[in-house]
């Protein structure tokens, strides 16, 4: 696994492993096969409600806890006192003494309070680092001018056809992470049988998605993949053995039609 290092010193996964729409046994059964596989990085969140089947797949794992990273998400809009609850009640169903990562699930009106509790969290060693989820450059911006501490990254909807290239730009400027969620699109418009990829994934001998994957993570992108076939869980890990050539990415970059597909951004 490669890492990169985050603001604050720590280090995290480059390639995760995404939890959203997993619940009871599959979601038990998928995640041990991951992390079977190699995934360290596991991303949740409050809405997802599957702590508890995280719990029970990281338990019986056996994995030592200092190997792995865990990031979940709050996912309403709460207030300060709310939010000191919410942290414990995430900690208590994921049966952890700290989390790696917490993020603010998007910008919520109450984010600013949210992220009082959340400090106050992080003073006291219930979380290690503290983000935000599909925050929009100008929100961000104006949110970090009325924090103590600077949110380590922010993990948004980021993919081939929609590549953030400016939030991203701004996010380097300050030192803060791009997190992708649904690199994939979840397949929306058949993104794997694109004419390009296809010619590409027969040039390089790997998968579109490892193409996919490779491009982002070459822009100094996070990733969180998300598959239930073991095949392209050990297939998603298998992005670092291979160089995209110039005129490859510049092909990819013009993919970009800058807008979500999903509706977070509107």
């Amino acid at each position: 696994m490669k890492y990169q290092i985050l603001n604050n010193g720590l280090k995290i996964p480059i390639i995760g492993f995404g939890t959203a729409r997993l619940q009871g046994r599959e979601c038990f059964k998928t995640l041990s096969n991951a992390l079977e596989c190699g995934y360290r990085l596991i991303d949740s969140a409050q809405m997802y409600k599957n702590h508890k089947d995280i719990a029970k797949a990281l338990k019986e794992s056996k994995i030592p806890r200092d190997e792995l990273f865990i990031e979940s998400k709050i996912s309403q809009n709460l207030n300060y006192l709310q939010t000191k609850d919410q942290i414990l009640r995430i900690l208590e169903e994921l049966d952890l003494e700290y989390l790696d990562l917490l993020l603010i699930h998007e910008p919520y009106k109450n984010s600013l309070y949210m992220y009082d509790a959340m400090q106050e969290a992080f003073e006291n060693k219930l979380i290690k680092s503290l983000g935000v989820s599909n925050f929009n450059e100008n929100f961000l911006l104006e949110f970090m001018q009325k924090v103590v501490i600077k949110p380590v990254l922010n993990q948004c909807e980021t993919h081939l056809l929609y590549q953030q290239k400016s939030l991203h730009k701004a996010l380097q400027k300050h030192d803060i992470l791009l997190q992708s969620w649904s690199p994939f699109i979840a397949n929306k418009n058949e993104i794997f049988n694109h004419p390009i990829l296809l010619d590409m994934a027969k040039k390089y001998l790997k998968t579109p998605a490892q193409i996919i994957l490779n491009f982002l993570y070459k822009r100094d992108i996070l990733l969180i993949p998300k598959s239930s076939n073991l095949q392209k869980m050990k297939q998603n890990l298998q992005i670092f053995d291979f160089e995209l050539e110039n005129k490859d990415l510049q092909k990819l970059i013009d993919l970009d039609q800058n807008k979500s597909f999903f509706g977070w951004y509107e």
